[in-house]
């Protein structure tokens, strides 16, 4: 019955916690699926997927809707928007593509990637897309041989290459360095190995951080990263430069993502808390939500207005305006 009537009417709350304007625009739920993703798409659109192949869109406003479009009931990992491309990444082998100019939807199966997820996906500077993951049971918290891979996959999904690949370690996330190098982030079930390549081909050991490092960031000309201090998620938080010593949060799970708001960066946690770091003394300060569910992962408005989605379909809208 709850789902059914939140499927129906949205109702958008308000609320002030601690300086910070809090517009909630669906409650969490223990029995609903998760939101495991949010990208902008334009100025006054915003879509967030997830679990079961759950796919909304959101206005600048705040009013949520649902997006028709021919997914199956399988974990959406990951949306990017690439010119006027979106793309989807799921955990069942699976990508979609959506052309928001003739609004043609595809989906591609890759048979060769069966069993296994595409749990990031970035575009590189030239143009190019490259996927990550591995076994899809690690998506779900199984412990099975990871299988992790690195590819490339042309925007037409037509042709997909693995350029790197393990047995033991998988691969959480990519990101574009500086310089133009591409970082993977691999993980072995106890530490993490940065990887790094300027041609895709040719992949180099770069550093190795204690912990889970589940997200990176290049903020200042740095990488950051954020994550857990072990496997147990629920446990300790962890975040830091990758060239300086590690932070740790107490009693926040996993950092989960990451956001710049002004000189400050805001973290979401598997406690359901938003953590703010100063950049500069590394200081945390926990940031209560109406709710504590995890949230995963988040996108900026506006300079001080952040969207925020999580566990149950949590999705709230947060002003920080005045608040820095």
């Amino acid at each position: 019955m709850i789902k059914l009537f939140n499927s129906v009417l949205i109702i958008i709350l308000w609320t002030n916690v601690y300086g910070q304007k809090i517009q909630i625009l669906s409650q969490g739920y223990h029995t609903d699926s998760s939101f495991y993703s949010v990208q902008k798409i334009n100025e006054n659109e915003y879509w967030v997927a997830g679990e079961n192949g759950i796919l909304k869109k959101i206005d600048s406003l705040g009013n949520m809707s649902r997006l028709n479009l021919p997914v199956e009931k399988i974990d959406i990992l990951k949306i990017i928007m690439t010119n006027n491309y979106v793309f989807l990444t799921t955990a069942n082998s699976i990508i979609y593509r959506y052309d928001i100019d003739r609004g043609v939807f595809i989906k591609k199966t890759f048979p060769e990637f069966k069993n296994k997820c595409f749990y990031d996906i970035i575009e590189s500077e030239d143009g190019k897309l490259i996927v990550c993951g591995g076994a899809r049971g690690i998506a779900r918290g199984d412990k099975v041989i990871p299988k992790g891979f690195i590819a490339t996959v042309d925007k037409d999904l037509t042709e997909i290459e693995v350029v790197w690949k393990c047995y033991r370690k998988f691969v959480w996330s990519l990101l574009e360095c500086e310089n133009k190098n591409i970082l993977g982030v691999t993980f072995n079930g106890l530490n993490t190995r940065l990887i790094k390549s300027d041609n895709l081909m040719k992949w180099k050991n770069d550093r190795k951080i204690k912990g889970l490092v589940y997200n990176t960031a290049l903020i200042d000309k740095r990488i950051w990263y954020c994550g857990a201090k072990s496997i147990h998620v629920n446990q300790y938080g962890t975040m830091g430069i990758t060239t300086e010593k590690q932070k740790v949060s107490n009693n926040t799970g996993c950092l989960w993502s990451m956001e710049r708001v002004h000189e400050t960066i805001i973290a979401a946690t598997q406690s359901g808390e938003l953590i703010k770091i100063d950049k500069e003394s590394g200081e945390f300060e926990k940031i209560k939500t109406p709710d504590f569910f995890t949230l995963y992962d988040m996108e900026k408005m506006s300079d001080s207005r952040m969207l925020v989605v999580g566990h149950g379909k949590t999705v709230y809208i947060i002003d920080f305006k005045g608040y820095f």
